[in-house]
């Protein structure tokens, strides 16, 4: 879930939405396929002396390919005045790529043994009232055998994402969002639109691309803790009803500016 993790996919996120912010998300990928495929994104970071965030990011998936990436994040708060407040952040860390243990036959000609990398990433975010924008590069260190390329964690790319929060009435606030990433040559636009009833209680809708869609739950238990769960699913042929979808499943701690 994108929007609980933005610091596992842009450094200049840590601390700047929330003073303090945690969050973990795990992923079961089409659990009616064969085999069994997950991903889990952990963070946590915070505000230091209003002008510096930090933070610690981790990104796994648990694939035939396996990918563990963690990193450092750093980043610089520019207060704008009635302009708003600007962020900008550099991630650095470290990234492995290994095959799954039963999957050497079908990956061992793309990856003959478990490989390091150095994980170098940037980014920037402004916010201004409700309106939150960012763009952020990811894996920018290329590993040095291209036909492992596609199996270093987020992949190197870029991704810009915004949000916007309306108040309607004194209870509720509908959120719509986006987010385009490009990565080897793909390109993905996703959109959601949430509605949150007393900040606590959210129901949203999502759009990836053209052909999956997905919903998502929310409850900020006394503003502090989050729990949430999405699912989506592919309606093209391709999925054909066999595939069981996406489950995602986040908790979280904030303290709100």
């Amino acid at each position: 879930m994108f929007w609980n993790n933005y610091s596992n996919f842009n450094s200049a996120m840590s601390g700047f939405e929330y003073q303090q912010h945690a969050a973990a998300t795990y992923i079961n990928y089409y659990p009616a396929l064969y085999g069994s495929y997950h991903g889990v994104h952990a963070n946590g970071g915070m505000q230091l002396a209003e002008k510096h965030g930090v933070g610690i990011v981790y990104s796994g998936d648990i694939i035939p390919v396996m990918t563990n990436t963690v990193l450092v994040n750093y980043n610089y708060q520019f207060d704008l005045k009635k302009a708003g407040k600007l962020s900008t952040g550099v991630g650095l860390g470290v990234g492995r790529v290994q095959i799954r243990k039963g999957y050497e036959d079908d990956y061992l000609f793309a990856i003959p043994e478990p490989q390091n990398t150095f994980q170098l990433a940037f980014g920037a975010a402004y916010k201004w009232k409700k309106l939150l924008l960012g763009v952020a590069s990811t894996n920018l260190n290329q590993p040095k055998n291209p036909s492992t390329g596609s199996y270093y964690g987020p992949g190197i790319g870029i991704n810009a994402h915004a949000s916007y929060d309306f108040n309607i009435g004194e209870k509720f606030q509908l959120t719509p969002r986006a987010l385009f990433s490009s990565r080897g040559g793909f390109q993905n636009l996703q959109l959601n639109v949430t509605t949150t009833y007393d900040e606590r209680f959210a129901l949203g809708f999502s759009l990836h691309s053209r052909d999956n869609y997905g919903v998502n739950i929310g409850w900020d238990i006394k503003r502090k803790f989050r729990v949430a769960y999405s699912y989506n699913v592919t309606v093209s042929k391709l999925n054909n009803g066999a595939s069981g979808g996406v489950h995602e499943f986040s908790i979280g701690y904030l303290l709100k500016n």
